[in-house]
Formats: C-alpha cells, structure tokens, sequence
C-alpha cells in the first residue's frame, strides 16, 4: 500500500546533512540569527537597530538596472528610491543556488499549469504594491514587527492573514490548490507521481526549457551582469537628477565594491545567506507561517474534510498538520524579540524603525539617553489605519497567488522554480502604482498620525518603563509557550514524540505519518482523496508530459 509505496531513496536516511533537507525549527533558528545580526551590528560602526527590509531595496536595484540600461525611470521618482543595491537579497539567492548544487538538485523540473504561473504573475504585482502601501513586506511585518511588539505589524499582518485565505480560496476555486507546497524533492514527487497522487502533478522527468524559462535566465543574466556593473563603476543617477552632489553623496555609493563597504557589504551577505539557506533547506516562508494555524485545525478535523475543501496535497496537509512552519515562526519571534529586550532593559536602545520617536521618548520612555536612530518623519510614524488594512490584503494575497513571500521566492529563484524567476518582471510592475503617484499614496498614508507609538507596552504602561518591559517579557512568553505548543501537538498529529520531530524533515513527516495512517487503518481512504485531488486539478499542464488516471494507470 501507501506506506510502501513511499519510501526515502535507496541510501537517503544515511546520507550527509548537506544532501537533504533540514527540520522546520531550524529555519526558525537562521532567520533569527539573520534578524539579530543586522539589528546588533548593521550597519558597522553605527547600527541602527533596526529588522531586516528588502523591498525599498528591490525597487532601488530595479532602479538602477532602468537607469544603467535606459537613462531614465519608472521607479526613482524621489530620493528615497535612487539607485542601489540591496545585498540581502543577493546573499539569499546566492546562498539558495549554492545550497541546490551542494544537495544536487535544482528545481528546474518542477512544472506549473499556465494557470500556477498567471497566478505567480498577478501575485508578485499584488506583493509589491502591498508592500509600498504597507509600508514594508512580510519579512519586515512578521519576523521584525512582531519580534518588536509592533502595533502597525500586527494590524498589517492581521489583514495579511484575511488576504491569505481569500488567496488560498482563489487558488483553490482555479483549481489551483495543489500546486501550492512547501518544497518539492524529485523522490518524493516521483513516487507520488507514479501513483497518481496529487503531490506527483508537478512531477516532470526533464528540466523545463520553455521559452519562458529561457526569456526569465536571460533576464536574470542580464540583472545580475548589471548589478556587478554598477557595484564597481557606481550609478550616477541620483546626480542627474540633483538628490545628490556626488556618486560619493548617492545610495549607490555606499553599495559599492569599495574598499570601506566591503565589511558591511559581506554582513549584509551573510544576513541574506542566512534568510537563503533557510528557504533552501525547509521551505519556510512567512506564508506558512501566517495561515498554518487556521489550516492545521482544518486538517486536524478530518483528512477528508481538508483535502476536498482546500483540495491541498497530502505533503502539505502533512505540513500544515505538523504546525512546524508556526514552530519557526514562534522560535524566530521569541529569540529575536529576546535580544530587542535586553537592548531595551540593559541598554537604553529602542528599534527605531518603527517603534520611537522624540516625543514618545520624552513622553512614554521617561528614559534619559534612551538612543534614537530618527530620520524625519515619513510614513512609518505617520499613516493611516485604512492604508495598512489595504496594504495587509494585498500582501497576504500576492504571497499566495505566487507560492510564497517575498524572501521565500528570492531563495526559489536560487533554486531555479520557474515561479522564482517569474516574480522579479512582475515586481518591477507591483512598484509602479505607488512610485508613479508618489504624491497622492503619501497624502493617503500621512494623512494623520497613526498613534503616539507603535510599541505596544508603551501605549499599555505609557511612562513605566519597567512595566513596559514586563508587558514586554509576557508577549516573549507567549510566543515561546507557542513554539512548545506547536512541537507537542505537532508531533502528536504526526505521529511521533516531540524529540522525534526535531530530527525529521518535511520527507521525514510524510513518512512517520504515513505509517500512523497505515496504523489507524486509513490508507485506502487517503489514496482515493489523492487521486480526487489529482483529478481535479488545473488541466493544462504541459504537452508532452504523462498523465496518471484518478486510478494511478499510466495515460498519453
């Protein structure tokens, strides 16, 4: 049967760590260390104490591929968004290609219906757009803003969760569905394939060579032979267009291969590497981190239940059950938040990013010296509640539509997914509704203060310090109760101890909670909701492909 059926490759369980896939709690680990480098040390010299964004750092180095290439841009309309290069994301994709050839399998092969990838297309452009109006990504919103106990990362990533569900209703009404997981491995698809489940429908025997793929390298190739450019001769953009006396003076010049960047240019490297791997090696993303809870209850309420409602494979069922990607999650919270409260309690440092201002240290902080890293106000301090609702929705649902968040798909661009490559044209695009009316988004988003501060405790405890660190220590608790929580119930669906499910890799959980089917007498039912998913699922894959029948027979 089933459990038979699907099994590790000759050799897998023995092979080295390098070779396989890692535990979910790991990805939380890397992220966390990732997010506490750069709030300690980035940048050099002079940290400014803040969590990690990358989007204001995307449309700066798309800025600078329009204006090496053409002279002109779309997308540096002001200062704020002159040409650069954001190093994070380099690091991530870096780290995630290096990762892929060092396990010796890249994603090339995996197939998407045009539908997936129309989806992707529509989901960047959503993504992007929402992270502008937003005010950041998910990446900044949930590992960051969470971390720091952050009033408008939680009302985004409230909504961000409403538009991730209507993204997974949407993808699920397009049948769409079951192409949505956490990380493909060829052995596991295979072999689903081969039966006709709906985890083998991204199955394909060959590496895809579509014109589309073609097009996306050739892009890729060109973006990256651009940013080397400018990374030694610089871009003089920001001069042009008078933000700036000198290359010296611009963005660019602080990105470039200089000798007095260097240092800070390889943290930045690392902070992305680090975001990479944990991409490459689990398949974590802020996605499945943000619905995991709503869609592990559904899976726990019965397999049929969740598998014809969400039409979700039995891999992801699996992980939704095992509730590791909310285990990341929680872990990366409370060991980045525990860091911020030493920095808050011992050292007088608030994240300035979002958290303080002048007024709230001298108002809510009572605190003398307490450091500030102020660079004027701008639409982080001063925006509308309605902006972050509108913002929160697109970003949900752009991160469904295209199978992952932001980072999750700069480490899927490293692994070669066809919908990795696909999100960058299409976040060029996203960009263009907020850069082109700079004015009229701004007036919306600065309309009026959004509240005194966005550090919770101090709207709680407002002039106590140490009960804000209390409140503070209690929201930590919290979240490192959750990751517990996450590890035992987890475990217990899958059908091992809790220690057990620190070894085990998404692989790992398919099988130990295959045998705990097999165990409960529930193989036969769960191979007829697989091949239903299969059978109902989009259609028009590509030609030249095999098909399996709902009864696992080979068809042309």
């Amino acid at each position: 049967m089933a459990s038979q059926t699907l099994q590790f490759k000759d050799g897998y369980a023995k092979v080295g760590w390098w070779k396989k896939q890692w535990p979910w709690w790991t990805a939380g680990l890397l992220t966390a260390t990732a997010e506490i480098i750069n709030y300690l040390f980035l940048p050099l010299g002079h940290p400014k104490h803040k969590f990690i964004g990358v989007t204001s750092g995307m449309a700066r180095m798309l800025a600078s591929f329009e204006t090496t290439l053409f002279g002109g841009s779309l997308i540096a309309t002001k200062p704020d968004y002159q040409p650069s290069i954001q190093w994070v994301i380099i690091g991530a994709l870096v780290a995630a290609m290096v990762l892929a050839w060092r396990e010796g399998e890249f994603r090339a092969w995996a197939k998407y219906p045009k539908g997936l990838l129309v989806s992707t297309a529509l989901g960047a452009f959503l993504f992007a757009w929402g992270t502008r109006v937003a005010g950041g990504c998910t990446l900044h919103h949930l590992l960051g803003g969470f971390a720091a106990f952050n009033l408008k990362s939680i009302v985004v990533m409230l909504f961000a969760t409403v538009g991730a569900l209507i993204g997974f209703v949407l993808l699920r009404n397009l049948r769409l569905s079951p192409y949505f997981k956490s990380q493909e491995t060829k052995w596991y698809v295979k072999q689903a394939y081969d039966r006709g489940w709906g985890d083998g429908l991204t199955y394909s025997e060959k590496p895809d060579k579509s014109w589309l793929r073609i097009v996306l390298y050739a892009f890729m190739v060109l973006l990256g032979l651009v940013i080397l450019y400018n990374a030694l001769a610089g871009n003089s953009y920001a001069v042009k267009m008078g933000w700036a006396e000198s290359l010296e003076k611009t963005k660019m010049y602080g990105a470039m291969l200089v000798s007095k960047n260097l240092a800070n240019i390889g943290m930045l490297v690392l902070v992305g590497a680090l975001l990479g791997a944990s991409v490459a090696k689990t398949g974590f993303g802020t996605e499945c981190g943000l619905i995991n809870p709503e869609l592990g209850r559904e899976v726990e309420k019965g397999e049929t239940q969740a598998a014809r409602r969400w039409r979700i494979p039995f891999s992801l069922r699996t992980i939704f059950a095992s509730y590791q990607p909310f285990a990341a999650l929680s872990l990366h919270i409370f060991l980045v938040g525990l860091v911020m409260l030493i920095g808050f309690v011992g050292f007088n440092i608030m994240e300035g990013h979002h958290w303080a201002t002048e007024a709230f240290g001298s108002t809510y902080a009572a605190t003398n010296g307490l450091e500030f890293h102020h660079t004027g106000v701008s639409i982080r301090e001063m925006t509308s509640w309605p902006m972050d609702i509108f913002g929160g929705i697109l970003l949900g649902m752009g991160t469904i539509l295209m199978i992952g968040c932001e980072f999750r798909n700069y480490g899927r661009t490293g692994l070669l997914y066809i919908t990795g490559l696909l999100i960058w044209p299409f976040f060029y695009l996203g960009y263009l509704p907020y850069t082109l009316a700079r004015d009229f988004w701004d007036n919306l988003m600065g309309s009026y203060p959004y509240t005194s501060t966005t550090f919770v405790p101090a709207l709680i405890a407002p002039g106590s310090k140490t009960l804000q660190a209390l409140i503070y220590l209690i929201y930590l608790g919290f979240w490192g109760y959750m990751f517990v929580w996450a590890m035992r119930r987890g475990a217990k669906n899958v059908g091992v101890k809790p220690t057990e499910l620190l070894r085990l890799n998404s692989e790992g959980m398919y099988i130990a909670r295959l045998r705990k089917l097999e165990r409960e007498g529930k193989l036969e039912e769960l191979d007829r909701l697989e091949r239903e998913i299969w059978d109902v699922a989009a259609k028009d894959e590509p030609t030249g492909t095999i098909r399996r029948t709902p009864t696992g027979a080979a068809a042309d």
